[in-house]
C-alpha cells in the first residue's frame, strides 16, 4: 500500500520524554504497511542522529508551564496557554505546506503508545470519510460504569456564548469524542484545523474557556460534520491508569495516559 501518513507529536518541556516509546511502538505496530512521517513539535534537543522520517518543528511555550502539576490553577494554565492545549490547532498548522504529498494527517497525544499487536490500515482508516476521532472511553458504553450513555452525562459545551456550544437540538447522537486522537484526509483536515483555531481565538478574546477546552471544539465540529466522521473504538485510546476489566472491548490497541506517566515526566 502506497499511502503516506503524517503524525504530529507535541512534546515541549518534559513531554519530549514520551517520544522514544511513542515512536518505537507506532513505527512497529501502527499500519506498518504504510510510510509514516513524524512531525515533532518541541523546544527540546534530539542530537545529531535523527531518523529520516522525523522532522523537528521548533515550538516554544508562551509561559513557564508546569506540565506535571494538575492543580486547578495550573490545569487552567496548561489548557489556556500551552501548545498542547488550546494553542494546538494554530501550532499544528505550521506544517500545512509540508504535507501536500501525504494522504492522511493524525494527531496523537504525546503520552500514547501502541500495544504489541499490529493495527492494520482497514482497522483504523475509512477511505469514505474525511475525518476521524476516537470515542471517549469513559463516556461510552464500553466503560462498565457507563453502560447506559445519554446526553445528561456527556460533557459537551452548553454555554451558548462559546463557539464550541452543542445545544440539545444540535446533538444528533450520544457519541462524545476525545481530543487525544483525531485527524483526517489531506487537505480536508486543514479545514477542521483552521476553523477550530479561529473559534478558539474568538472565544479567548472574549475570555471564554470551553468546558473540555480543545476537545469541546472538536466535538462541536464533529456534530456539524457528522456524516464525514469515522468514529474509532475507545480501544484506540484506552486509559492506562484504569484497570482493563473496567472496559468491555476485547483488548486495548493504543494506551493513553500510561501508569508510568509521572515517572517519565519526572525523569
Amino acid at each position: 500500500m502506497n499511502k503516506k501518513i503524517s503524525i504530529s507529536f507535541i512534546g515541549t518541556g518534559k513531554y519530549l520524554n514520551f517520544f522514544p516509546r511513542y515512536y518505537e511502538t507506532f513505527m512497529e505496530y501502527f499500519v506498518p504497511e504504510c510510510y509514516k512521517h513524524f512531525f515533532v513539535f518541541t523546544d527540546g534537543e534530539f542530537g545529531d542522529d535523527v531518523p529520516e522520517n522525523i522532522t523537528l518543528i521548533r515550538s516554544e511555550e508562551n509561559d513557564q508551564i508546569s506540565q506535571s502539576d494538575y492543580s486547578a490553577l495550573n490545569w487552567y494554565n496548561l489548557m489556556y496557554n500551552s501548545i498542547g492545549g488550546l494553542r494546538r490547532f494554530g501550532e499544528l498548522l505550521k506544517i500545512k505546506d509540508l504535507l501536500s504529498e501525504y494522504d492522511w494527517y493524525i494527531y496523537f497525544d504525546a503520552d500514547m503508545y501502541c500495544c504489541p499487536k499490529t493495527i492494520t490500515y482497514e482497522e483504523f482508516f475509512d477511505d469514505k470519510k474525511s475525518f476521524f476521532a476516537v470515542q471517549h472511553p469513559t463516556f461510552s458504553p464500553y466503560w462498565k460504569k457507563h453502560e447506559i450513555v445519554n446526553k445528561n452525562i456527556l460533557p459537551f459545551e452548553r454555554n451558548e456564548l462559546s463557539t464550541a456550544c452543542v445545544s440539545d437540538e444540535m446533538q444528533k447522537d450520544d457519541i462524545y469524542v476525545q481530543g487525544c486522537v483525531w485527524g483526517g484526509k489531506i487537505p480536508d483536515v486543514f479545514k477542521l484545523m483552521c476553523e477550530l483555531d479561529g473559534r478558539v481565538k474568538h472565544d479567548l478574546e472574549k475570555n471564554i474557556l470551553a468546558k473540555a477546552h480543545d476537545e469541546s471544539h472538536l466535538n462541536k465540529y464533529r456534530m456539524e460534520n457528522i456524516d464525514d466522521f469515522n468514529i474509532l473504538s475507545p480501544c484506540f485510546a484506552k486509559p492506562g491508569n484504569y484497570p482493563d476489566n473496567e472496559f468491555i472491548f476485547s483488548e486495548a490497541r493504543i494506551i493513553h495516559s500510561p501508569l508510568d506517566k509521572h515517572k517519565i515526566l519526572d525523569a
